[in-house]
């Protein structure tokens, strides 16, 4: 249970829980957050790769240094980072994209939001860290004028869906599979 949390300032946060106290700053992400983001895409990866062995390749690299500097040049992707500023530790991330409907004329055009990617390190879960970067998506996206944020989340991944449903999230389709 988190006892206390407070913004000090733009994106600049203290929690404490179970005794410990943490200074958290969220910011854009930079080149030299490759390592320790690749080692978050590393955790999500291999909980990916256990429960959906199907579709995923169990690699030693699953965010290789190209991407990550294709995505920090993009114009429409933008990566926020939870940093403990008391040890410079990344423990979290969200990798966004600025979107908008089909142009098609039975859609009402719309802008969101997409994530497509969140993660708070698992050894710093259920601390409200992840509710703090999600309440500065939402703040994002309010600042550029979306109508909404949408995200994808695997149905096995149970404890993802019950976070972002305390979010006040709801399940807007399915994407269903049959194996053959």
């Amino acid at each position: 249970m988190l006892i206390y949390k407070e913004k000090i300032k733009h994106n600049f946060f203290s929690t404490i829980k179970g005794g410990i106290f943490m200074n958290l700053k969220i910011r854009e992400g930079n080149t030299n957050d490759y390592i320790a983001i690749s080692n978050l895409v590393k955790e999500i990866h291999d909980l990916h790769v256990l429960n959906r062995p199907d579709v995923y390749l169990n690699v030693d690299n699953p965010f290789k240094k190209e991407q990550f500097e294709e995505l920090l040049n993009s114009n429409n992707t933008n990566l926020f980072v939870v940093e403990n500023t008391d040890n410079n530790e990344l423990i979290g991330y969200s990798i966004l994209q600025i979107m908008t409907t089909r142009n098609l004329n039975i859609l009402i055009p719309l802008k969101f939001v997409y994530v497509d990617d969140f993660c708070i390190k698992s050894t710093y879960q259920k601390r409200g860290i992840g509710k703090m970067l999600f309440t500065h998506i939402v703040d994002y996206a309010k600042s550029n004028e979306a109508s909404s944020i949408q995200l994808n989340v695997w149905d096995f991944n149970e404890n993802a869906i019950k976070f972002y449903e305390s979010l006040g999230m709801s399940t807007r389709n399915r994407k269903m599979e049959l194996n053959i």
